[in-house]
């Protein structure tokens, strides 16, 4: 069974005055490399699920916009 991996992600903030910044293009290094160990994470999860190695399912979580 082919392993399925994370292809893109998208991240944004949104100002008070409406206004929204993408910042997937300029986050710092760590931020960026903490990311990529998280997707891993998913990523050896959503296999784990794919091949009936897990009881639990896979939560395919909905986007959530977080207020601050």
């Amino acid at each position: 069974m082919k392993k399925e991996t994370i292809e893109s992600f998208k991240l944004s903030i949104t100002w008070t005055d409406g206004k929204t910044e993408g910042l997937a293009n300029s986050l710092p290094e760590y931020l960026h490399n903490e990311l990529m160990i998280y997707f891993q994470e998913l990523e050896d999860l959503r296999e784990e699920h794919d091949n009936d190695m897990r009881d639990d399912e896979y939560n395919f979580e909905d986007d959530k916009e977080v207020q601050l």
